[in-house]
C-alpha cells in the first residue's frame, strides 16, 4: 500500500499589524494580509513556522528552510479580519526572539501552516497543564476548549512574579505560579517537583487528564515519573518539548516517546 506524500504547507506572505508588550519578556504580535484568507483555524495547540530573513519576493530555499525557520503557536486567528495572533518569548540572543524585539508595524514576515493540535479528550473531569512561559500560549488555547464540565488545574513555571498574565479573556482561571528566578531553579525543576502535590490534591485520580509542555529535558523527567512511578495510563497523557536548554532550533515533534 503506498502512501501520500506528506503535503507541504502554504507559505504565505503577512505584515505586522499591531505588538503589545505583554510582560518584560513576552510580546504579543498580530499579523495581517490578504494571504490568510482561508486560513485554517487551527485545533488547540497547533503549530505554525515562521520563516526569517527570506526575501519574501523569492521561493524558499530549501536548503536553508530548517535554518531559517523556527516553530510557534498560533495562539488566535479572527477569519472576518485575516489576523493571526502570535506570542515570542523574548528570551535573548536567538533568530525568533532578536526579530520579535526589534519587529516594526508594517513588518513583512513569511509563515506556513498551521499544523499539528490535539484532540480534547472525551470530557475529562480534570485537566492538568504542566508548562513554562513557551507554552502558556498554547495552554491558553486548550484551555478555551475544554467543555465546561472539566476542571482545569494549571501550574505555570516562569522567571520572575512579572511574568504572570491572563491565560485566555474569555475563560477565568488562576493559575498557580511558580517563578525561578526567586528559588535559582533551572527550567523545569519547579514543575517536576510540583507533580506529586498535584496528585494530593486531586480526588478522583482515575479521571485525570495530563498535558505537559515545556523545555525537552524536564517534560521527559515528568512524563517517566508519570508512567513509571504514578501509573499513568499512556493515553491520559500529552507531552511536548517545547525547547530544550542550550540548544538551538530544537527539533518540532519531540513527544518525548524515545
Amino acid at each position: 500500500m503506498t502512501s501520500n506524500p506528506r503535503r507541504r504547507p502554504q507559505m504565505r506572505q503577512v505584515t505586522v499589524q499591531m505588538i503589545e508588550q505583554v510582560t518584560p519578556r513576552v510580546r504579543r504580535i498580530v499579523f495581517g494580509g490578504e494571504a490568510l484568507a482561508g486560513f485554517t483555524a487551527p485545533r488547540p495547540g497547533a503549530h505554525i513556522k515562521l520563516l526569517f530573513g527570506a526575501n519574501p519576493n523569492e521561493p524558499p530555499d530549501p536548503k536553508k528552510l530548517r535554518s531559517q525557520m523556527r516553530t510557534y503557536t498560533p495562539r488566535k486567528f479572527n477569519p472576518e479580519t485575516n489576523e493571526l495572533t502570535v506570542e515570542f518569548v523574548l528570551h535573548g540572543s536567538g533568530l525568533a526572539s532578536t526579530w520579535a524585539a526589534q519587529a516594526q508595524v508594517g513588518e513583512a514576515l513569511t509563515i506556513a501552516g498551521p499544523g499539528g493540535g490535539m484532540e480534547i479528550p472525551d470530557a475529562p473531569k480534570t485537566m492538568v497543564m504542566l508548562v513554562d512561559e513557551s507554552a502558556i500560549p498554547a495552554a491558553g488555547a486548550v484551555l478555551e476548549a475544554l467543555p465546561t464540565s472539566c476542571q482545569p488545574i494549571i501550574i505555570c513555571e516562569v522567571e520572575d512574579a512579572r511574568e504572570q498574565r491572563s491565560l485566555s479573556s474569555t475563560i477565568e482561571v488562576e493559575p498557580i505560579w511558580l517563578f525561578r528566578q526567586e528559588q535559582a531553579a533551572n527550567p523545569g525543576r519547579l514543575l517536576e517537583s510540583y507533580v506529586s502535590s498535584v496528585l494530593a490534591i486531586v480526588k478522583d485520580f482515575d479521571d485525570l487528564f495530563w498535558w505537559i509542555a515545556c523545555e525537552a529535558s524536564a517534560m521527559r523527567r515528568m512524563r517517566s515519573q508519570l508512567l513509571n512511578k504514578h501509573k499513568v495510563s499512556k493515553d491520559r497523557l500529552v507531552s511536548r518539548g517545547y525547547w530544550k536548554l542550550d540548544t538551538s532550533n530544537h527539533p518540532d515533534h519531540d513527544y518525548g516517546e524515545s
